[in-house]
């Protein structure tokens, strides 16, 4: 076998390395979050915050409304009791029950509107619920398939590796020293094949000497993009 020959199939074999390596990379930056996984996960977060501080809201109005309660209570039984004789006394005890009635009257109202925050946070959390389970769940699916693809994809590398290694030996110095200067410039292709007459890497016609003396097994090169060209 020519030089040429065991060139090109060095050649398909750098080149589905290179394939095989950039779709790994592909399959494992598919393995990261999606950004609609995201912000699914964003809004459940968010919904479970504003519950939580509603909740908390709630429960210290509640704490606020018993002290007024309890505040009132003790004020309508010293009104009631028949101790005090004060006038003034008297006037200041019913004022100060009637501006505690006002303060519950603004606080329940208050807590009745944090109730409906609740209610409406609680949907809002049960249908950010619902799309992140559907998302998410989406999301592990796809990995599963992504895992075992990359699996196969780093066996594969693993593999062409081992046979680049062994190909080596059958190419010389010279030959690869050529081999990675043309490729370096022509973009990871330096061995290409001659096809109806065409260079198969720029398109363009190979004359019919070149394509005698390639299929001799001799080294020729494309007179435009410069690639050395194989023949079967």
């Amino acid at each position: 076998m020519s030089q040429v020959q065991q060139l090109y199939l060095l050649q398909q074999i750098d080149t589905e390395i290179r394939e095989k390596k950039q779709r790994l990379g592909e399959v494992l930056r598919a393995q990261k979050e999606t950004e609609e996984l995201l912000v699914a996960r964003g809004r459940l977060e968010t919904a479970v915050t504003t519950l939580q501080n509603w909740r908390t809201k709630r429960q210290n109005l509640e704490q606020e409304l018993q002290t007024l309660k309890n505040k009132a209570k003790s004020a309508e039984q010293r009104l009631y009791s028949g101790n005090v004789k004060n006038p003034k006394e008297l006037t200041d005890l019913q004022n100060s029950i009637e501006s505690l009635g006002r303060q519950r009257a603004a606080m329940e109202d208050e807590i009745l509107e944090t109730m409906i925050s609740i209610e409406d946070t609680e949907t809002e959390k049960a249908a950010a619920e619902r799309t992140h389970q559907i998302i998410q769940g989406e999301w592990e699916q796809s990995q599963g398939s992504l895992k075992n693809e990359q699996n196969e994809l780093a066996l594969r590398v693993h593999e062409l590796i081992g046979q680049r290694k062994a190909r080596l030996t059958t190419i010389t110095t010279e030959s690869l020293a050529e081999y990675d200067a043309i490729s370096r410039k022509a973009k990871g292709i330096a061995v290409v094949k001659i096809k109806n007459s065409l260079c198969t890497g720029c398109r363009l016609n190979v004359s019919a000497q070149k394509e005698k003396d390639a299929r001799e097994g001799k080294k020729v090169y494309c007179a435009n993009c410069g690639r050395i060209l194989a023949i079967d």
